[in-house]
This record gives C-alpha cells, structure tokens and sequence, in this order.
C-alpha cells in the first residue's frame, strides 16, 4: 500500500470493513454461498442503503444520483430499483429493522428467565403458569400458539406435568431459522451502533465497548468464558425488569423506537494459523484493557 493510500480515508474505511467480513466470508463458504452469488446479492444491499441516504441527505432520486452514489450501473440500478421500492416504502423501517424485532416466543423466553420462574411451569392455571406467561407479553397471541412454536424450536417441552424450559437448548440446531435471524439482527445492530458513533450520526454515542486480553492460556479463557456467562442472566433480568414497565407503557402511546443490549464473548488463538506476525509484533506483551 502506498503512502497516499494510507492518509486516504475512504481506503482506510475499506480496509477495516474487509476485516469485519472475515469472519461473515466464513458463514458464507461454510454454507456453500459463492462470491458470485454473494455479489450479485449484495447489489440489492448498496441500493437499498443508497436509498436511505439520499432520504436522509435530502438528495434527488434520480438513476443517476443512485449510480453515482452506489457505484452501481445504471442498467442494475433500473432492473433492481422496483423490487428495493417495493420492499422499503418510504417512510417505513428498513428491512434490517423489521428483521430485529424479536418473536413472540423469544419474548417469553426472556421473561420466563429474567423473572426467575420455575423452569417447569403448569400450562394453565393462577400464576405462575405459562398461558399467564404468555399474556403478560402478548394478548394479541393465543398463548397455546406460542407453546407449539417454543416446542417446535425445542426450546420447550410439554407433558403431563407441564411446560419444561429447555436452558441446554439455547444453542439450537445451526440450520434453525429462529437462530440464523437472531445471529444476523443482533450482529447487524452491534454493527450499527458502531458505525453511528463513527460517523457521529446523532449527538450521544451508543454503547459500544468490550473488554480485551491476550497472552493467555486456554485454562484461562475457559475462567474468563464462564465468568461472562454467569454475569449476563443478571444484566439481562436488570434490562427486562426496566424494559417492560416502559414497553407497556410506551406500546400504548405509539410508541416507535426500538432498543437492543447484548453482551458476547469471544475466543481464538493470537496468532493465524500459518500466518506469520509482522516483525513489529514479535514482542507479543501481555496486554489487556478496555476496547472502545
């Protein structure tokens, strides 16, 4: 790379978002997607986005403002752009947005865990029961459609005795389409948050951060694993516990944003395999610290 291209930031940009699609080339070769199927797909994407930003620059609509902001010709921009229209009417949530809403049943799910419920609980019945469960997240829901797609899932199971939640069943069968959606939706809204702070869409920043460490033994990543799944169920019954006096709320008084915290752990070794480290790195300290 030449030294131009370093104090270029649209190639700066380019550069760290090919790192961001590593690990999402992974999934796709893993799953049998080529690169031309992927690019031809993500056609679509640039003129969905492309959309979006003219709307929020106030800029013309035109085949030719779409290309040049795109990238995209004008013949894909004119083959593609009725079934982007079609897809995102003005005004409405973009398709990423409709796709993170989460489920009826997730919803459940989370309450049942963040309100510490018995994890067999009589299908109907005084509370605690699942039908009474179920209606303190959706009247709009029969509660009984809602058991046959957590049994579906897996993540339930249904005898004489009652409901029984599955807690071994959080890591569901890959090819489930419940797990592929909740993959994409909280991946692309992490993503989100970080590319609103950097181009500073709004005044406050989201939270965005983590913690990082290297140089450690694989007895003690295995420490630092279990240690942040046993904080989560308590930061994630803290938010249910705020979130839901404020969704009822706000869901009556049309109430239109959306509002997601995660948390996520990760673990690989230092070094690629067969890929040597610069010599810059060869020192490799111990190192660990808070991540913005």
């Amino acid at each position: 790379m030449s030294p131009s291209d370093l104090s270029n930031p649209n190639q700066r940009v380019l550069d760290q978002t090919l790192l961001i699609m590593q690990p999402l080339v992974r999934w796709l070769l893993r799953s049998g997607v080529s690169y031309g199927d992927f690019s031809a797909a993500l056609k679509t994407v640039f003129l969905t986005e492309t959309e979006a930003e003219l709307q929020r620059i106030g800029g013309k609509r035109t085949d030719s403002t779409r290309s040049m902001l795109s990238g995209l010709h004008r013949k894909d921009v004119r083959v593609l752009l009725p079934r982007v229209l079609e897809s995102l009417a003005e005004g409405h949530p973009r398709a990423d947005a409709v796709n993170s809403r989460p489920s009826t049943a997730s919803k459940v799910v989370t309450r049942w865990l963040a309100d510490e419920l018995p994890e067999c609980l009589p299908v109907t019945g005084t509370e605690p029961s699942f039908d009474s469960l179920a209606r303190t997240v959706s009247v709009d829901v029969h509660p009984r459609a809602v058991l046959t797609e957590l049994v579906r899932l897996g993540v339930v199971t249904e005898d004489a005795e009652g409901v029984h939640l599955r807690r071994a069943a959080f890591e569901p069968d890959p090819g489930q389409e419940e797990l592929l959606r909740m993959v994409a939706s909280s991946v692309a809204d992490h993503l989100a948050a970080g590319v609103s702070n950097v181009t500073r869409e709004r005044d406050r920043s989201f939270l965005e951060q983590s913690v990082f460490a290297d140089g450690l033994h694989p007895a003690s990543v295995a420490k630092l694993e279990t240690l942040a799944a046993t904080l989560w169920p308590q930061v994630m019954k803290t938010m249910v516990k705020a979130a839901t006096p404020l969704y009822e709320k706000d869901s009556q008084t049309g109430g239109n944003q959306r509002f997601r915290v995660g948390m996520f752990s990760y673990s690989a070794p230092t070094e690629s395999a067969g890929v040597p480290e610069p010599a810059a790195d060869v020192s490799r300290n111990p190192k660990t610290g808070p991540q913005p």
